[in-house]
């Protein structure tokens, strides 16, 4: 769910006694160059994606996984190597990034790949479906989150998991991957928020230059 050329930012007013929340825009005016983006060579070298996957408690060759931001298909051919005999579901608002995925997970070897439109505050999936929802740059974007996330933990089968790695808000990662400092949020509050949504953090890892990597079990 990554866009290059990011734009103002969504101020959400909230009701009641709830906080406003502040969300990251997206704009982009060319979903090809933003696919050659996402898969430009150096992003390897500081994303380390190889190393996020085996870091990942994916259950067995079978599971289902959602990857929500899916935006190239970057992780979710990744992960759907992984589950040869499972089914990643690539998770995106956009079409061309849909049809991008379908034109290539033949070639990548991962016909095992379904991409799956969304919404920015629903990611419609199945309910008691998934083993693990991972969500990769994409948490500063979405809107109305603790309320996107309850959606997510119902659409968890009991003692699935959720994988967040998104970019710290002192980070200094290459031009156009991330968005402006002031949109991104802490590790704290995340953990906080996923909190409300019924998460509890289980384990961290802290390999990664400029992003945090925290893995969430579901709350009784």
């Amino acid at each position: 769910m990554y866009r290059p050329l990011l734009a103002a930012v969504l101020v959400v007013a909230a009701v009641g006694c709830r906080k406003r929340e502040v969300v990251a825009d997206m704009d982009y005016d060319d979903p090809k160059a933003a696919i050659a983006t996402m898969e430009s060579e150096g992003r390897e070298s500081w994303e380390m994606p190889d190393r996020i996957v085996r870091a990942l408690p994916i259950p067995d060759k079978g599971a289902v996984i959602a990857d929500i931001g899916a935006g190239s298909g970057y992780f979710s051919r990744r992960l759907a190597q992984q589950v040869p005999t499972g089914t990643v579901y690539a998770v995106d608002i956009d079409d061309e990034f849909r049809s991008h995925i379908e034109s290539q997970r033949e070639s990548w070897g991962t016909p095992n790949i379904q991409p799956h439109l969304a919404f920015y505050d629903d990611p419609a999936l199945p309910e008691k479906a998934i083993d693990l929802v991972f969500v990769a740059n994409t948490y500063a974007y979405l809107r109305d989150r603790v309320r996107y996330f309850k959606k997510v933990h119902q659409a968890l089968k009991p003692g699935g998991h959720l994988a967040i790695v998104d970019f710290r808000p002192d980070a200094q990662p290459p031009e156009k991957f991330a968005p402006d400092p002031k949109y991104r949020l802490s590790r704290d509050a995340i953990v906080a928020e996923l909190a409300q949504a019924g998460f509890a953090l289980e384990r961290e890892e802290d390999f990664l230059p400029h992003q945090y990597f925290l893995i969430f079990a579901m709350n009784p």
